[in-house]
């Protein structure tokens, strides 16, 4: 507790929400498989019933992404690291939350200690919980099904991406910096 009362917490997922790793996903795709697709390509959250790979060779993919090419990984939007930072200064802890495998948990820090990303937490699932049953006040994911058990006080951001257009949720947004106006309580407007 701070001296203006509890500190509250905003959770933030890290594939696609902070880090654009389906644009280097797609691209090693593509060299391996001679095609030309692209992030927006993407539509659905299961890849395997839109492109013709298994779960196991998405999952090899992306470990192999994060290893040998987490360099070329983008920020999902430019100045994000400014807009976690006063996020933090308004009194906020940060918390990054984000399911993986054990292989790419060194390549997640070294990302957001390359592109100067602040957090208080960072937080590695390796196993089925749900992350709403981990503590904070507001959590900003690009999955749906990170988001669908989410109960009130709590409130569930969802990041705007080709895979989740379908999904009808309450809180939507395209940046980081409209979630940052949802958190601070300065902008009830939802696009």
């Amino acid at each position: 507790m701070n001296i203006l009362g509890p500190t509250k917490t905003f959770a933030l997922d890290f594939d696609s929400v902070l880090a654009d790793t389906m644009v280097i996903w797609v691209k090693e795709y593509n060299e391996r498989h001679h095609t030309n697709i692209t992030k927006n390509d993407i539509y659905a959250w299961d890849i395997s019933k839109i492109l013709p790979i298994t779960p196991e060779e998405i999952s090899k993919l992306f470990n192999y992404v994060w290893e040998y090419r987490w360099q070329e990984i983008p920020p999902c939007e430019p100045n994000q690291n400014s807009t976690i930072e006063n996020i933090h200064k308004s009194g906020f802890r940060i918390s990054i939350l984000t399911r993986r495998e054990r292989p790419t948990v060194s390549y997640v820090a070294r990302w957001l200690d390359h592109h100067d990303i602040f957090s208080d937490d960072l937080i590695f699932v390796y196993d089925a919980m749900p992350k709403s049953e981990y503590p904070f006040d507001f959590i900003l994911d690009d999955s749906p099904i990170n988001l669908i058990d989410i109960t009130a006080p709590k409130i569930g951001i969802l990041y705007d991406q080709p895979w989740n257009k379908d999904f009808q949720w309450p809180f939507r947004i395209k940046s980081l910096q409209s979630a940052a106006g949802i958190v601070l309580g300065k902008d009830k407007k939802i696009i």
